[in-house]
């Protein structure tokens, strides 16, 4: 389970791009993403990858793909927000009950739309 935290608010139009977006950027890794949910600053993605996957490199590939795509679709996000989708912090587990705590005791993140 990961959690990601933007740096702006997703509209409606704007989550539902990112979910096509975030889906798309699965395919040329071997992982998959099983639930993605958005909030008004933050992405909650349960991922299936194999345990040899390095983890950087995942969330590089989703945060850095994203943000490609959705600055083409959007190019005005960029302007408005600066060159930075993604906040660098990201909150991640393999134990559903300890993620929720973790997400409880991070200060600032809305999990609801």
């Amino acid at each position: 389970m990961l959690l990601f935290l933007l740096k702006i608010h997703l509209n409606s139009m704007k989550s539902i791009s990112s979910k096509i977006i975030l889906k798309a950027c699965q395919l040329g890794h071997e992982f998959k993403i099983l639930k993605l949910e958005f909030g008004k600053n933050s992405v909650r993605l349960i991922i299936n990858c194999q345990t040899t996957d390095s983890i950087p490199n995942l969330i590089k590939a989703l945060k850095g793909g994203s943000a490609r795509f959705l600055y083409k679709e959007f190019p005005d996000s960029k302007v408005e927000h600066g060159s930075s989708l993604w906040d660098p912090k990201y909150i991640i587990s393999t134990d559903e009950i300890q993620f929720d705590k973790m997400i409880q005791n991070y200060k600032g993140v809305s999990t609801t739309i």
